[in-house]
């Protein structure tokens, strides 16, 4: 939850902002080196913890290291883009 709070504080907060980090055991090193892979959008959810859920699992399915969430709209649901990040030697579709 935290990091959903951070994420979405980030949207409206100008300044760089660096992906959510789900991969464990990477170096400063190695975070700092993540590259975009994929941009995905994430539409018709309900609450901001079911944003949370879906941005982790699409991360997961993807096999990548984090995600980065943007472009939230809220109206009756919520909509967003999240952007999947690897490292620059992993691929992914």
């Amino acid at each position: 939850m935290k990091n959903l709070i951070r994420d979405i504080m980030a949207i409206f907060t100008p300044g760089h902002r660096g992906p959510v980090i789900l991969k464990s055991g990477l170096t400063e090193e190695e975070k700092s080196a993540l590259v975009p892979v994929r941009t995905l959008s994430i539409d018709w959810v309900a609450s901001a913890d079911e944003l949370e859920r879906e941005a982790v699992r699409e991360t997961l399915e993807a096999g990548a290291a984090g995600y980065l969430l943007s472009g939230l709209e809220q109206t009756q649901f919520i909509h967003a883009r999240a952007t999947l990040y690897s490292q620059p030697n992993d691929h992914h579709s």
